[in-house]
């Protein structure tokens, strides 16, 4: 049981980031990039079929991260294409984006090559933070959530943890882009949040 103590503390910091969120952009306090979450859901599905593929089975405790993650991802998608104030427009850059997702995944299906296509996702997984980093660099309000993109980095710190324990190479990739992507969100937040003080 002591083993997946770190497993449940990721999945307990999901759930929390998960009610988070959703409350959040329900009362119009968080305004995500649809963007940023339409490239999340398709990295992080595109990153766990890669990553059972090499690894099978065997490889789903060190991925358990990656497969609760897919999950509110996805949840916190539908959330947003739902919310009346989402701007569902995207600009040049994020089409780029798109495309370069949708490139992998073909060359992924042609080719079969499981770690290349993985670690080329999380590359794209970086890119795919950029509308989230841009709009918080240029902005004068916080329009996202603290505690929110906090209880994502601890996840993503937690998640880290079997990967680590095990050497799975593809998990730990995965878990550590996730928490240099997070915490980069939240020192945004905070300096969002101090420059409003200052």
């Amino acid at each position: 049981m002591i083993r997946y103590i770190p497993q449940i503390l990721m999945i307990v910091c999901i759930v929390i980031y998960l009610f988070i969120y959703l409350k959040e952009i329900k009362k119009g306090r968080v305004k995500p990039v649809l963007a940023t979450w339409l490239f999340f859901v398709f990295a992080t599905i595109l990153s766990l079929i890669t990553n059972y593929k090499e690894t099978g089975v065997a490889g789903l405790l060190s991925n358990a991260f990656n497969l609760v993650d897919t999950l509110a991802v996805f949840i916190i998608f539908i959330a947003i294409i739902f919310h009346k104030d989402t701007n569902k427009q995207f600009n040049k850059f994020e089409e780029s984006c798109l495309l370069a997702v949708f490139i992998v995944f073909i060359m992924w299906i042609l080719s079969g090559q499981n770690v290349l296509t993985h670690l080329t996702i999380q590359a794209i997984f970086v890119i795919a933070y950029l509308p989230t980093l841009i709009h918080l660099w240029k902005a004068k309000v916080n329009t996202e959530s603290l505690s929110m993109w906090s209880f994502d980095s601890a996840a993503s710190a937690l998640g880290v943890i079997e990967p680590l324990r095990t050497m799975s190479l593809l998990p730990l990739v995965y878990g550590i882009r996730a928490v240099i992507s997070t915490f980069a969100v939240v020192i945004l937040i905070l300096r969002l949040k101090y420059k409003k003080m200052s």
